[in-house]
């Protein structure tokens, strides 16, 4: 009788271990532990084998239902692969036979750290950091699950819900709260509840009273698609619903504002893969549309989400006229931001009104929706597609002995950058690009984090058409600089606009050094009038030493002794301290 319950078992888990079976062999060549430790032969055959060790000794020594512990031995494969690697090197005689007693024997003398295969078994990394070893450490969360799993959640989804839910929320509140979400969600199916609590965890995490604004937004949005979906039982289709209604709330629609807008977007919702939408939210957030406006314009005109802009060529600034933008203002912006012109891709047009300053303007043309939208359409992009022939001849000109000095592939990637930010295919950009010596990725990651730091967007497409270098630095060393132009001395983000170079000084060996120098003269009275950063820094090192000198005839010599170099300065100012602690 026990061996036939033991067998029912086994077969009610045999589509999961078939399905960890695949995923085992595709992770045999991914960087998990090779089982060096087992013989060849032993090797197909050991994987079953530890399956079956760890499940009954999750069910005989931890005291786990046998359901817990067959779903997670059966979606635990690479944990499983740890724990084979980790056991002691097996005989190359021992019979096959005998793997499964030796695992049993093994997991009798070393306890199992059940964490890793928990974790990895509900979608989770095994190596996510928590101080549990054993399941049964924290009491609630064994019947957490269970109660989850009783509802009907996928175990392999359970990972959604971890910490918050899992660790801190009482199992009797969840059933509680699931009851309550259902009763509200009614008649939608459990899978659409279920579909929701792992979308949006506050769902359980808070009462009903308290998200009674999103469960508002699901039962339009749900009910907005139609009866097919309302009878439906995917889960995997709720949770598309749910993944795009997130997208919009982390745009920054309100929770609330969604439902109603639902129903005649079904395709946005159901069909249209996510990325376009994150595609196209990007780019009009960037156009300069808030959050919130950028969402609901979407779904207000879902027509642009079938526009196609990756291989639109757009030329500046002939189609900023053909869109209706004033000549006058379109070549005041060109003359003073020359970098735009020149041929560019139409999903970079926000970064280049952005460079231009004209994106309030574009925004006016198309913030109708309807018949305005065409100027996004390849089709009126391509109806007059003039180029300026002469500055496409000077940027070939130029990018034929860039490419022949620099790495080709390295030279695309880069052009690909400076286009994305509101460059044109022009000479001044092909000038820049040698200048560049990091990769695209590293490129952006400094140049939006200027951005976050509040310098404005055309002024910082201006620094680096003068100073390209300054986006050669790490994000750590313009943190610093930053910090030491704006606390130290005192200057705001918009001093850069007058003298950007003072971002590509070397900060300790120059601007700290020559600045410690000024404040110990002006701390002794020899130094009243401030001067400018350009003038203390730009300055060769033999004019600053002239300018010290009508200060004072001496402080050239204390500067070459004591301040020239961080060296030098540190260890003066070290002992100027020790003579007077008083001071500190």
């Amino acid at each position: 009788m026990a061996w036939s319950r033991t067998a029912h078992r086994r077969s009610a888990v045999m589509p999961l271990l078939r399905a960890a079976l695949r995923r085992f062999l595709s992770t045999e060549s991914s960087g998990f532990p090779k089982l060096r430790n087992l013989p060849y032969r032993l090797r197909r055959a050991a994987v079953p084998a530890a399956r079956t060790a760890v499940s009954d000794y999750l069910i005989s020594t931890r005291c786990l239902p046998s359901s817990h512990a067959d779903s997670i031995t059966a979606l635990a494969p690479c944990s499983l692969h740890t724990f084979l690697a980790g056991i002691p090197a097996v005989p190359s005689t021992l019979p096959s036979s005998d793997l499964p007693s030796l695992l049993r024997r093994h997991l009798s003398y070393h306890p199992l750290n059940e964490l890793p295969f928990f974790l990895e078994s509900i979608g989770l990394p095994p190596s996510t950091d928590s101080d549990l070893m054993f399941l049964t450490d924290h009491p609630s969360l064994l019947p957490t699950v269970a109660a989850l799993a009783h509802f009907g959640f996928p175990w392999s989804r359970l990972g959604l819900l971890f910490p918050n839910v899992l660790l801190q929320v009482p199992p009797d509140l969840i059933s509680a709260r699931l009851v309550a979400l259902e009763e509200s969600l009614r008649p939608l199916p459990r899978a659409a509840i279920i579909a929701a609590c792992l979308s949006f965890p506050l769902l359980i995490e808070n009462d009903l009273s308290s998200s009674a604004p999103l469960v508002d937004d699901l039962m339009r949005a749900y009910g907005g698609l139609g009866p097919d979906l309302g009878a439906s039982n995917d889960i995997d289709v709720f949770l598309r619903v749910c993944g795009r209604m997130q997208m919009f709330y982390d745009a920054g629609m309100k929770v609330g504002s969604i439902g109603g807008l639902v129903g005649c977007n079904q395709r946005v919702f159901l069909e249209l893969k996510e990325e376009r939408i994150g595609e196209r939210l990007k780019f009009f957030k960037r156009l300069g549309l808030p959050g919130e406006e950028a969402g609901s314009f979407l779904l207000s005109n879902p027509g642009v989400l079938d526009l196609d802009f990756d291989d639109v060529v757009i030329s500046v600034p002939e189609y900023l006229r053909r869109v209706g933008l004033a000549n006058d203002e379109v070549d005041v912006a060109v003359k003073k931001h020359p970098y735009v012109v020149g041929r560019n891709r139409l999903e970079n047009l926000p970064g280049v009104l952005r460079a231009m300053g004209l994106s309030h303007r574009f925004l006016e043309k198309i913030s109708g929706g309807g018949e305005s939208l065409r100027y996004l359409s390849p089709d009126f992009v391509l109806e007059d597609a003039s180029y300026d022939m002469e500055v496409e001849r000077a940027f070939s000109d130029r990018m034929v002995k860039v490419k022949v000095e620099m790495n080709a592939q390295h030279v695309d990637t880069k052009l690909e950058f400076l286009k994305s930010i509101g460059y044109g295919e022009n000479k001044k950009t092909a000038h820049i690009l040698p200048v560049l010596h990091s990769t695209r990725e590293m490129l952006n990651e400094r140049f939006d984090y200027l951005l976050e730091r509040g310098v404005e967007y055309k002024m910082l497409c201006r620094i680096v058409s003068v100073f390209p270098k300054v986006l050669n630095q790490g994000k750590e060393m313009l943190n610093e600089k930053l910090n030491y132009m704006t606390l130290d001395l005192g200057y705001s983000l918009e001093y850069l606009d007058c003298f950007p170079a003072l971002l590509c000084f070397d900060l300790e060996n120059r601007v700290k050094p020559r600045y410690a120098m000024l404040r110990w003269l002006q701390s002794y009275g020899l130094f009243k009038r401030p001067l400018a950063p350009a003038t203390v820094l730009a300055n060769s090192e033999k004019r600053f030493i002239s300018n010290l000198y009508n200060m004072h005839p001496a402080a050239p010599k204390l500067w070459l002794e004591c301040f020239s170099s961080r060296i030098h300065m540190e260890y003066y100012l070290k002992n100027i301290q020790s003579q007077h602690p008083d001071n500190e």
